[in-house]
């Protein structure tokens, strides 16, 4: 089904609605044979002094050019012009296909709000006006365009509106760009098992229609996600046997992502040279194929081609000059390689503390964009059952009785499916919230939660005038134990500590990790007679614990503490919090002028010793 077949052409001759049509088709197939054709319908026209014929022919010849280097204000005003003038003579099927072309040109002047406005006013005569594949076609660079503006949830109910409409027909090329755009979406979230079915099923439907306009972009993507899941092996094969076939000469920005994509292949085998031969190729195309995709990726690439070389320092500049010039783009899924390759460098040069950084935020923003992304995947499955519902009332008068009663009977079912899905993400965002306030490496709560915690315990202590003591531990020596046996082992004592603190918990205790090899125990409704016992006891046990043990037989592994009881001066002071933790501090710092590896009492230390 064609547009045509929805909206009649107004005045078309039949043969020069079967010649558009046809080259119309031909758009994503052979886009050279397209504008080629496209040329002699818009001579024709003019010779016979149709002007009908000659706009038809300018839209298809700017169709093609329009995926081209080119100039997009210039394509913006052509489309506009088109549109304008065939609306005039009130051919407004194929006015109607002028939208996307411009939307697509100003998104790439960076005016996406403009190009989301102009499709959003454009969409209720567009579903009027468009067939499937055209309707498809808009819906596609409608969401494709929100997921530039970072509006994820919104790109993925216009693809999934695309497939629904999309599903009544025979397979499109339409079908294989939003199904490639899906793949893509589950990537740029980091959810790569997911994305390769639709990337594979993308790739085989491009191959099977012929589509050599998109091939490059879409073996990009699935070698891109193939190295993602740790396949570099398969995805370097993959695409070494396409590369003798790949278009160079159609659209330089998606031939320099596939080749941006090969070097990454190459490298992460090992084949520095010919990777780095892959880059400089891709430099060497020029600036015309630089969008600003292409920048970001191919910057990922370079950093990571110098830290498999060595060049550290080299390496180390890259990553200062990308964070100088961040180039802004909602693309989750170079902000997660970005901080990922930072963290590589850092721990290349020594930094640990700086790839500590790095690695935390990557952990924390792929902990965000789960979050959006079970979002979006929830407004994906509201959009189907929507554009299903509306599909079905639609046809409802014209079908019989029990295939309604089924239609019906399936909405039932997505209704089922999306009160499971709302409840399944209820229980992750509890998850994600658990993740939030928690220090990965022990389990114990982070000082964000501390911080939270405390003024609100302090208050209920103040009214109830229930006992209370905090208390900070710090494992001893701890730099010597990462200098003498490294920070794998200087991670097992923090697992241990941890652990060992962690247990405390099902008292009604409160652990958390203070800082560095520093952890507080909040102990409410414990006096410092109590607390003191209980901590006696902990410390004692410690440092026989099999894993503190098999460190070494000559370095006895042990922490100290220093514990602070709630007292009515505290109480008084206006940031009693602070009061409390600087004499916990006080009698920790006792604690390990007198020797380490013992647990001292605030209320024992001179006056002036306090805070």
């Amino acid at each position: 089904m064609s547009a045509s077949d929805t909206a009649p052409i107004h005045e078309v001759p039949a043969e020069l609605h079967a010649q558009f049509e046809r080259v119309w088709a031909l758009l994503l197939r052979e886009p050279k044979e397209a504008h080629d054709l496209a040329l002699q319908i818009e001579r024709a026209g003019r010779i016979a002094g149709d002007a009908h014929a000659t706009l038809l022919g300018e839209l298809l010849s700017l169709a093609v050019r329009s995926r081209m280097a080119h100039d997009p204000a210039e394509v913006a005003d052509e489309a506009r012009r088109i549109h304008a003038a065939l609306g005039a003579i009130g051919d407004e099927g194929n006015a109607a296909r002028c939208i996307v072309i411009e939307a697509n040109a100003l998104a790439d002047l960076e005016r996406r709000r403009d190009a989301i406005a102009l499709v959003e006013a454009s969409l209720p005569a567009a579903r009027r006006l468009l067939g499937p594949p055209d309707l498809g076609r808009l819906l596609n660079s409608y969401g494709a365009i929100h997921v530039d503006e970072g509006c994820h949830a919104e790109a993925v109910s216009a693809w999934y509106e695309a497939l629904e409409h999309l599903s009544a027909i025979a397979p499109t090329p339409v079908f294989a760009m939003v199904t490639l755009n899906i793949g893509v979406m589950y990537m740029r979230f980091g959810n790569f098992a997911a994305a390769e079915p639709h990337l594979r099923e993308a790739f085989e439907l491009i191959q099977r229609q012929g589509l050599t306009a998109v091939v490059n972009v879409c073996a990009g993507n699935l070698g891109n996600n193939l190295l993602q899941l740790g396949r570099a092996n398969e995805a370097c094969q993959f695409l070494e046997a396409l590369a003798p076939d790949v278009q160079r000469d159609y659209d330089l920005r998606e031939y320099a992502f596939f080749l941006t994509i090969r070097a990454e292949a190459l490298c992460a085998l090992g084949r520095l040279a010919e990777s780095r031969a892959c880059l400089e190729q891709v430099e060497a195309l020029g600036p015309e194929c630089m969008d600003l995709q292409n920048k970001h990726y191919l910057r990922i690439a370079w950093m990571r081609q110098m830290r498999r070389e060595g060049r550290a320092d080299e390496a180390v500049a890259a990553l200062r000059k990308a964070e100088a010039d961040p180039m802004h783009i909602e693309d989750p899924g170079y902000e997660l390689q970005f901080l990922l390759e930072a963290a590589q460098i850092m721990e290349l040069v020594g930094d640990y503390r700086e790839a500590y950084r790095y690695a935390r935020q990557h952990h924390m923003y792929a902990i965000e964009m789960n979050r959006e992304f079970q979002r979006a995947d929830f407004m994906s499955l509201h959009t189907r059952y929507e554009v299903h519902k509306t599909l079905v009332d639609r046809d409802f008068e014209v079908r019989m009785r029990h295939e309604a009663e089924a239609a019906h009977a399936e909405i039932a079912e997505l209704n089922a499916q999306l009160e499971a899905r709302v409840a399944e993400i209820e229980a992750l965002q509890g998850s994600l919230r658990e993740q939030a306030i928690r220090d990965p490496l022990t389990g114990v709560y982070n000082r964000r939660f501390l911080q939270e915690l405390l003024p609100a315990e302090l208050a209920r202590c103040a009214r109830d005038g229930s006992d209370f003591c905090l208390c900070l531990i710090d494992a001893d020596h701890f730099k010597r134990v990462n200098d003498s046996f490294g920070h794998q082992v200087g991670d097992t004592v923090l697992k241990a500590l941890g652990g060992s603190l962690l247990a405390l918990e099902a008292s009604g205790i409160v652990v958390a990790r203070f800082g560095g090899e520093e952890f507080c125990v909040v102990l409410p409704n414990f006096d410092r007679h109590r607390s003191m016992a209980l901590l006696e006891s902990l410390r004692a046990d410690f440092s026989n614990k099999p894993e503190i043990l098999a460190i070494s037989p000559d370095f006895k592994v042990s922490f100290s503490g220093g514990i602070a009881e709630l007292t009515a001066d505290i109480h008084q002071h206006p940031r009693a919090v602070e009061q409390l933790i600087a004499r916990a501090d006080a009698a920790l710092y006792a604690a390990k002028r007198a020797g380490r590896n013992r647990i001292v009492q605030a209320s024992e230390l001179p006056r002036e010793g306090q805070a």
